[in-house]
């Protein structure tokens, strides 16, 4: 579980390449016409955790891919993963049997250990939306809303000094990481921009979800108590992304 969220990451990233590779502008004038538009993004926000969650992690930064489809009528199909990383935890207890009296913890080699402890999470999933011109826009720009669905996972993640500290390696560092895993659903309210020129194509907007997360440790090393088994959790955020469209391009003609 911890590294799977890496495989639609790597499956993007390929749909990413390629459609880089294959870029291209559409010979349609997008002010007199709404195209349909096959893209892959790179996505960026910042969200912040709601609830008792906004007890235990402070804001996420998030950085993704995304492939979608705009079809001609406006309407939007995607998929979306994203990492999430850099947030403060605030864990009551969090390490509490490796610390000492002084409060510090020893490594392997018996020096005085260096640890940095933030929150980590990933999501994959998919969804629709639609797009509504404006008065000021051309056909294929204007208010975005997305509603989507999928898979969610957070834990906390240890980074310390190059000596090796045994209660955290391998799969000893479960009975610390409160590693919790569920289904989530979201809602986005921005902006589509599909320039006119073909040059500036992304959208940014208000992202807000919740999931229900389930605990994947039953107990925790450190404080030898259970973790809540089910819990609702929620984030609101700034989401922005930058599209590269796949448009087919214009066949050659030849005169003689």
């Amino acid at each position: 579980m911890k590294r799977a969220w890496r495989w639609p990451l790597v499956c993007l990233g390929v749909l990413a390449l390629k459609g880089l590779d294959a870029w291209g502008q559409t010979d349609r004038d997008l002010n007199e016409s709404s195209v349909r538009s096959p893209h892959v993004g790179l996505v960026f926000g910042v969200m912040s955790p709601q609830g008792d969650w906004a007890q235990r992690f402070s804001r996420f930064g998030e950085m993704g891919l995304t492939a979608g489809l705009k079809t001609e009528c406006n309407g939007y199909l995607y998929v979306k993963a994203s990492s999430w990383s850099g947030a403060q935890v605030n864990e009551p207890g969090l390490l509490a049997d490796l610390t000492g009296p002084n409060g510090q913890i020893v490594d392997n080699e018996g020096d005085v250990a260096l640890i940095t402890v933030t929150g980590r999470g990933a999501q994959f999933g998919l969804g629709v939306g639609k797009i509504f011109p404006t008065a000021g826009s051309n056909l294929n720009s204007g208010w975005m809303v997305k509603l989507g669905a999928g898979s969610l996972h957070h834990n906390i993640h240890f980074d310390y000094s190059e000596n090796r500290i045994g209660p955290l390696e391998d799969d000893r560092v479960k009975g610390y990481d409160r590693m919790r895993w569920g289904a989530y659903g979201e809602l986005f309210v921005g902006y589509w921009l599909m320039s006119s020129n073909q040059r500036i194509n992304g959208f940014a907007g208000l992202l807000g979800g919740v999931a229900q997360t389930h605990a994947l440790r039953t107990v925790n090393f450190d404080t030898l108590e259970p973790n809540e088994p089910s819990v609702w959790e929620g984030w609101i955020g700034l989401e922005a992304g930058w599209i590269f469209h796949l448009y087919k391009r214009a066949s050659k003609e030849y005169w003689y």
